[in-house]
């Protein structure tokens, strides 16, 4: 699960927009906001149908989330927050899952979060570039702490490591 925490610090209301990417095979089964006391639960819909009516909800003045796949990037999404109310947060909530890579042989499993998108993405450009063209510096020195919880339900486990971060 991604979360995620929009804080609208103008005077007037907002449309936030975040893109973040996670592994191309993983399939998102779940998308909460929350606002206030209110908590909004995603359905999925036909893309046109759901741009439609978000475009509409913010005509309206109302509040409306969005949640779509890149179109130039298959594993980069984007979440829209339209008309968040200043002074206001917003609490988003993605659950995904992802079929674990198996290394060397088979005698290993990854696990991959992706935490940037730079350099590869590049609007300029009208899209991406291949991953083998990012370099660590970008993951090294981001503003952010990433935190991560896993249970592990197989006995012998012989050994958890990162190649991009030390583990505590």
């Amino acid at each position: 699960t991604i979360k995620q925490i929009f804080r609208n610090d103008e005077t007037e209301p907002i449309e936030a927009v975040y893109c973040f990417p996670i592994e191309e095979q993983a399939a998102i089964y779940s998308f909460v906001a929350r606002i206030d006391d209110r908590e909004i639960v995603a359905h999925l819909k036909e893309k046109k149908e759901a741009q439609r009516e978000y475009i509409n909800a913010l005509r309206q003045g109302h509040g409306a989330y969005l949640l779509e796949q890149d179109e130039k990037s298959q594993d980069n999404f984007v979440i829209n927050v339209g008309a968040l109310p200043a002074g206001k947060e917003c609490h988003i909530s993605i659950s995904y899952v992802s079929e674990l890579d198996l290394v060397q042989n088979g005698s290993k499993i990854r696990f991959v979060i992706p935490t940037t998108i730079a350099p590869r993405y590049n609007p300029d450009k009208g899209g991406t570039s291949a991953p083998s063209g990012t370099t660590s510096k970008y993951v090294q020195t981001t503003p952010y702490t990433l935190e991560f919880h896993c249970r592990v339900k197989k006995a012998n486990v012989s050994r958890v490591s990162s190649t991009s971060h030390p583990i505590q």
